[in-house]
């Protein structure tokens, strides 16, 4: 063996690592020679004076590429073991096994020269703290990540060669099928037709989310075919009909390169492979024309230009704002974004950095009325066929959805005659292939007969061709029926967008009025004006209520202020009551602060009686007897005003839900002392007894403290039931 004399007895006392890596499932899989022979270095270092209990295998990246940094988990414990010297020596059928990329590289053989381990190559044994052993390394450590280059070269400029002359397929999506290197049209009708209908509600509503609801409600279903299965039918989705519209292949194109993998840095600084769809004038080969598409190559890139239209917001949406997504603002040129209140109205909103003010913001009811106006007027002579037009339409959306579940009846119809030849095809005798064939073909019936009910009942539902002095009539009433119940707003705007390029709206400040410029699609403009709204003028509060409520919303928060202004009779400027949401605005009109219950140090806070009940845990009624027996000092307040409590520690603590040792109820400490109940309220405002109040239980009422020697007297409060004194 090639430099067996620099293994060593201090090499054997540690571990021997041996690195298993494939670099992909397929190789795992396929080429299994070269997998045993990595596992046989186990027995090589056996032969080389390990013991069996100090050889590792670190098989955990199979199937994981030499080229990735931080995702091998086996790589990572590797070299977390060489850094802390546990690790005599790594096995290794080559340097390539162990990595592929220069960061992991060097970095392994750093460590392994901190902490003398050798790598063992094969029948070579190399130490990486030796300065030639560490050049040879370094040097078959760039040539492997260098060889890697050099074969994805090659293979790239093979695929490139290929896909240059329009043959390199990986897969095909649904609607085409590939025989070698020739792509066509799937030959099955139902296919052909689902396809061609997401292009016909895609090219009538002008939306793919639109497209996808009108084919869910038209029952139509889509078809799907992953790499290497069979086709399947499925309901239609967003994300279907969309995969549909943006594939070029389905406008007669081959493209190669729509999709890059990129190298990055993550978050934590590591290398992560990335993909990315780039623009189409950075794709690597573009033919047009090479198969049959579904659309023609020009109108799948009109349909691009629509979706991407669609994504910055001019796509109607259910807004009653007619002009969103065509208004446009006259003094800086940026659309106009909608904003919904009571009404409406277009606001020109500024930049990010919000170094500039809105241009406008102007209200869109009246706008909208003007640009309705002209639109109908200018549509009103080709009423007659626009109604025409929309009644064909909606034939041939009807047509379309019974043509699909013909074709769906067709389909289930052939799946039941071979389900049904299959198993007349099986012998009866063999139970446990016929018993499987025989659920196949009664599914198969089921959705015979399901695909059959379906079809009757679009059958029944189809309404007859309407009256033609009907369909006159109607042309002739387009107005009526542009604001009828079943025209909802998305459909008034894209109506409005056939024929109207964008509404220019400007303020006039020295004429008052808004400037509406109507460029139509032909190039024509129609000006019109509406004068500026006046500002709302509001009455004056009252000066004594504006006083009172500077007085009161110290103390009071907005809700008491309200009910002593209604106490007292006063209204707002237009007669209403006053409550706490009008309060609050009269004080932002005359910049009134509003109360903040704030407690300075060694200062209890001052409440009202409510929330003094609140924290207190007992009634309203409680605290305001207390005041009126005098047992509670009210703050001072102005007259009609809420009365306030100041919460300090001392009346905290005479409320509870058990007496202190010493209370008696009221009621027992009169009879002990010989004296009244109002005796007692008097003794204590004076005083001379201590009072404590349980809001809630058996016990609740008042409570005093007896002396020593009242408490000598006859006892009625055992066993006797203390009454809440109320």
């Amino acid at each position: 063996m090639n430099g067996r004399g620099k293994l060593s007895a201090r090499h054997l006392e540690r571990l021997a690592v041996v690195y298993v890596r494939q670099s992909s499932l397929r190789q795992v899989m396929e080429n299994r020679e070269s997998t045993a022979r990595q596992y046989a270095l186990r027995e090589h270092a056996l032969a080389l004076g390990w013991p069996a209990e100090r050889i590792v295998t670190l098989d955990a990246d199979l199937g994981m590429s030499g080229a990735t940094t931080g995702a091998r988990q086996g790589f990572e414990q590797l070299k977390q073991e060489v850094a802390h010297g546990r690790v005599g020596a790594v096995f290794g059928l080559e340097v390539s096994r162990l990595s592929r990329n220069a960061v992991d590289w060097f970095q392994l053989l750093d460590w392994c020269r901190a902490t003398d381990t050798l790598l063992i190559e094969g029948d070579q044994v190399y130490a990486p703290a030796r300065h030639d052993d560490g050049l040879i390394l370094s040097i078959k450590g760039s040539l492997s990540e260098n060889e890697l280059t050099l074969i994805r070269a090659r293979l790239r400029g093979g695929a490139m060669n290929k896909a240059q002359r329009g043959e390199l397929y990986h897969h095909v999506p649904a609607g085409f099928v590939l025989e070698g290197s020739q792509v066509s049209k799937d030959p099955d009708r139902q296919v052909q037709h689902a396809i061609g209908e997401v292009f016909a509600r895609f090219e009538e509503h002008g939306s793919a989310r639109r497209a996808t609801a009108s084919l869910l409600e038209g029952g139509i279903r889509m078809p799907s075919r992953q790499p290497g299965s069979e086709l399947q039918w499925g309901e239609v989705s967003y994300g279907r009909v969309i995969g549909i519209l943006k594939n070029p292949m389905m406008g007669g194109a081959y493209v190669y390169g729509r999709k890059r993998s990129e190298r990055v840095l993550d978050e934590a600084g590591e290398l992560r492979q990335t993909t990315r769809t780039v623009a189409s004038t950075d794709w690597h080969v573009l033919i047009e024309d090479h198969h049959e598409g579904y659309v023609t190559w020009q109108a799948w890139l009109e349909i691009q230009e629509r979706l991407a239209a669609n994504a910055v917001s001019r796509e109607p949406r259910d807004g009653a704002a007619l002009l969103q997504g065509l208004a446009v603002c006259g003094h800086c040129g940026r659309q106009l974004a909608t904003r919904y209140s009571r009404a409406w109205s277009y606001l020109c909103q500024p930049p990010m950095d919000r170094s500039r003010k809105s241009c406008l913001h102007v209200g869109g009811v009246r706008i909208d009325a003007i640009v309705e106006r002209a639109f109908l007027d200018a549509v009103a002579p080709a009423g007659v066929e626009a109604a025409r037009v929309a009644v064909e339409q909606s034939q041939l959306r009807s047509d379309a959805g019974l043509r699909s579940l013909q074709l769906e009846l067709e389909r289930c119809q052939y799946e039941a005659g071979l389900a049904e030849r299959r198993y007349r095809k099986t012998d009866p005798d063999n139970r446990l292939v016929a018993g499987t064939l025989e659920q196949d073909w009664e599914q198969a019936l089921r959705a015979l007969a399901e695909a059959r009910s379906a079809l009757q009942r679009a059958e029944q539902a189809q309404a007859p061709p309407p009256d033609p002095a009907r369909l006159a009539a109607l042309g002739e009433r387009l107005g009526g029926l542009w604001h009828a119940a079943g025209v909802t707003a998305r459909d008034r705007k894209r109506l409005l967008a056939c024929l109207v390029e964008d509404v220019m709206l400007r303020i006039d400040r020295e004429a008052g009025q808004i400037e509406i410029v109507l460029h139509w699609q032909g190039g024509e403009i129609d000006e019109f004006s509406v004068p500026l709204n006046r500002r709302k003028t509001y009455v004056e509060d009252r000066s004594d209520t504006v006083d009172l409520v500077r007085q009161l919303s110290g103390l009071y928060s907005d809700a008491e202020i309200a009910g002593v202004l209604n106490q007292r009779g006063r209204v707002t400027p237009k007669g209403l009551p006053f409550n706490r949401d009008r309060v609050k605005q009269l004080r932002g009109r005359h910049d009134i602060a509003g109360h903040v219950p704030a407690v300075g140090e060694g200062q209890a806070a001052v409440v009202g009686v409510a929330e003094a009940a609140r924290q207190l845990e007992t009634s309203e009624s409680t605290l305001y007897r207390w005041i009126r027996q005098g047992l509670i000092a009210a703050e001072p307040t102005l007259a009609g005003a809420p009365c306030r409590i100041r919460l300090s520690a001392a009346l905290r603590q005479r409320f509870g839900s058990e007496p202190p040792d010493g209370f008696v109820p009221a009621q027992t400490a009169a009879k002990r002392l010989g004296v009244s109940r109002q005796r007692i309220w008097q003794r204590i405002r004076d005083g001379e007894l201590e009072a404590f109040h349980i809001s809630r239980g058996q016990g609740r009422g008042l409570y005093v403290r007896l002396d020593e020697q009242a408490a000598a007297g006859p006892s009625l409060f055992d066993g006797a039931s203390s009454r809440s004194e109320t």
